[in-house]
């Protein structure tokens, strides 16, 4: 176990390199000259000179890199063009939406998403096993943005039971945090309790027809206590492997969403600074994003030690 714990940590290594450099060619290979866009139409040969010397620009490739890996492991992500301030003051004041809306958007859709996928298991072929997967079906198919639109027009244009746009932090307002959020936290979850059904019904109808599981019924085991305590178990992989993929896809989903919803987070900041062409903060979120994204497929990976024995082996 010990061994495949160092082999999986030691393989992040390779991947944070090759995204280090990927991210870090994005302004070189980008169409045009990143420091004339940053210094937009009206700006002069002295502006784009001075933009060009701030962003180091006018240094050899290979020192740009170097000093941008060692600025990065000092935890300095950079300055913003535009705003001034520095990545890390941008992503302080918005990594709390963000947080809020992938933690609850993310723990609802494994709390929907599981129980249901087991329970159409259960009933396979029945009617409620079919509505399960309708359901799920339309969540997979239904675009994010336009369902987000949906939302909003039916519960806060007309019902106005939530706010139609904008964040209130729980500091401020308790409840209006819980307003804010529902639609969003909403959205997230339906989306991604839906490939949760469809991946917990598959790997359960499988595990379903094995031997032992025949055997556990027939000594008299409740249904619950099959279906949780043995199938869940013996079919924890593929689920966890799917709730992985759904945290990472979160992180990117989250732009989306958002965007939509008006929500000052992570996700919105990529936005504008993609927009913006803002190319050191673009460098530094996408730089964040990924890192993020790869230690959650880690954590998965150790996951699987805890679940299945044969692992372990």
């Amino acid at each position: 176990m010990t061994a495949y714990i160092i082999k999986r940590v030691l393989a992040v290594i390779p991947i944070l390199i090759f995204v280090g450099v990927l991210t870090f060619s994005l302004v070189h290979i980008a169409p045009g000259d990143a420091a004339n866009i940053m210094a937009g139409d009206y700006a002069g040969p002295d502006d784009v000179k001075l933009i060009r010397k701030e962003l180091g620009l006018d240094k050899p490739i290979a020192t740009q890199f170097v000093e941008w890996v060692g600025r990065t492991l000092r935890g300095d992500l950079g300055r913003s063009i535009y705003s001034g301030k520095s990545v890390a003051e941008l992503v302080r004041t918005r990594v709390g939406p963000t947080i809020s809306l992938t933690v609850l958007g993310g723990l609802f859709a494994v709390l929907i998403g599981i129980p249901l996928g087991v329970f159409a298991a259960w009933k396979a072929g029945s009617r409620w096993d079919r509505v399960i997967q309708i359901f799920a079906a339309l969540g997979i198919s239904i675009p994010g943005f336009w369902l987000g639109f949906i939302m909003i027009l039916a519960f806060a244009v007309y019902l106005r039971w939530f706010p139609v746009i904008g964040y209130v932090s729980p500091a401020e307002s308790f409840t209006g945090w819980i307003r804010s959020i529902t639609l969003p936290v909403s959205l997230l979850a339906i989306s991604g309790s839906s490939i949760i059904i469809r991946m917990t019904r598959a790997s359960i109808l499988e595990v379903l027809r094995e031997d032992y599981i025949r055997t556990a019924r027939a000594k008299g085991l409740a249904n619950r206590a099959v279906l949780f305590r043995h199938a869940l178990r013996a079919g924890a992989i593929p689920i966890i492997t799917v709730i992985g993929a759904l945290a990472g896809g979160l992180i990117t989903g989250v732009v989306v969403t958002e965007t939509v919803f008006t929500i000052p987070g992570l996700g919105r900041l990529v936005a504008e600074t993609v927009k913006n062409r803002d190319f050191p903060v673009v460098q530094s979120m996408l730089m964040l994003l990924a890192s993020l994204y790869v230690f959650i497929n880690l954590m998965v990976d150790l996951a699987y030690v805890f679940f299945d024995p044969r692992v372990r082996l």
